[in-house]
């Protein structure tokens, strides 16, 4: 009977989840202030037994094959291109800088690199897909964490960010044509160890517009098992601990990203034109969080994404512009994290 509450109270929030995705989409909200907003910092707050934040981390991720097509009843045709599987590599690090009571700094650096693979490049905008194919898209982000604790009730945190997507031979650009700006400030109360919610907004300037979106956060633990960790309206995941440090996350989650490519005449190497490409999903999915020993942790991710959007704006003929039709897909990860235990933080 204790769980029935939680199931009722999950319902309500995917109801409240799916409008709200809904509005949102007409923003088209940027990965990066979707990911600070998401993103778990290593610091005081949060609830008992909540999943906790990456140091260090290094994780593979592949996804299952997708049609690109004009329209949906043209998924296997001859319109339609066919991608084999994607993978993305990505490793990230966060670094105390300062470590007080009441107030933390981390400084952070994350690198990724995403690569569709196809099967076959159909007759709608060959080019485009003919450039994608096997073209690593590189992700550079530099961040600034901020939290501030005003008592054991209350704090605010603000964080920063500068990245770099795009398609650039050379792992690492500081081109303009690359760049993405975006900042989060919010608000959280915590009246309790098993419960905290809070407000903020991110703002964001990226390759399509200038935009400021509000999200809020919500994190109980029902009892030793059970828990629920979300920030509305992008992710919503149940929590089910089997130990303190071996848990099972599950749940709903809006996923974006978005570069700035380069696209060849026939997929040739002479002019070219930059595009921006951005796909967008509501993933299912399930991740499980185990610690190996001391600071070492084991992470798995799957699940199935349903596609969004993924759009393709040429930035010298708008009139060129297109959105592709695309296929779900499955998707698996795994990967290995550092975290500091939580008795090793400085309170």
């Amino acid at each position: 009977m204790r769980i029935c509450p939680i199931r009722c109270f999950f319902c309500g929030l995917l109801f409240c989840f799916a409008s709200a995705v809904k509005a949102q989409l007409l923003h088209e909200p940027d990965e990066d202030g979707i990911e600070l907003s998401k993103e778990r910092a290593i610091c005081r707050p949060g609830v008992t037994n909540q999943s906790v934040g990456r140091g260090l981390l290094l994780e593979r991720r592949s996804v299952g094959s997708q049609f690109y097509s004009p329209g949906i009843g043209e998924l296997d045709g001859a319109n339609a291109s066919v991608v084999s599987h994607v993978e993305r590599l990505t490793g990230k690090v966060k670094i105390p800088v300062l470590n007080k009571p009441s107030l933390k700094v981390l400084l952070g650096y994350e690198y990724a690199g995403e690569t569709f693979h196809f099967d076959r490049i159909g007759y709608f905008n060959r080019d485009v897909f003919s450039s994608l194919d096997g073209n690593t898209l590189h992700t550079n982000k530099y961040s600034v964490y901020i939290t501030k604790s005003f008592n054991e009730d209350y704090y605010a945190g603000l964080r920063l960010r500068t990245s770099y997507r795009g398609d650039h031979e050379e792992m690492i650009s500081f081109d303009s044509r690359y760049a993405t700006y975006s900042g989060l400030a919010a608000f959280g109360y915590k009246p309790n160890p098993d419960l905290e919610y809070g407000v903020g907004f991110t703002f964001g300037r990226n390759f399509f517009r200038t935009q400021i979106l509000p999200f809020g956060i919500y994190n109980q633990t029902f009892n030793d098992k059970w828990g629920i960790e979300t920030v509305l309206p992008v992710q919503i995941m149940m929590r089910y601990n089997f130990t303190p440090s071996n848990l099972l996350l599950f749940g709903l989650e809006y996923q974006s990203k978005s570069y700035s490519i380069d696209v060849y005449e026939q997929g040739g190497e002479g002019a070219f034109t930059p595009y921006y490409f951005r796909h967008a999903e509501i993933a299912f999915k399930a991740t499980y969080d185990v610690n190996l020993f001391s600071w070492v942790w084991f992470t798995a991710e799957g699940g199935y994404q349903v596609p969004l959007n993924s759009r393709f704006d040429n930035t010298v003929d708008e009139t060129l512009n297109f959105r592709a039709r695309n296929s779900g897909q499955p998707f698996f990860s795994v990967g290995v994290f550092v975290t500091p235990p939580r008795d090793r933080l400085n309170d």
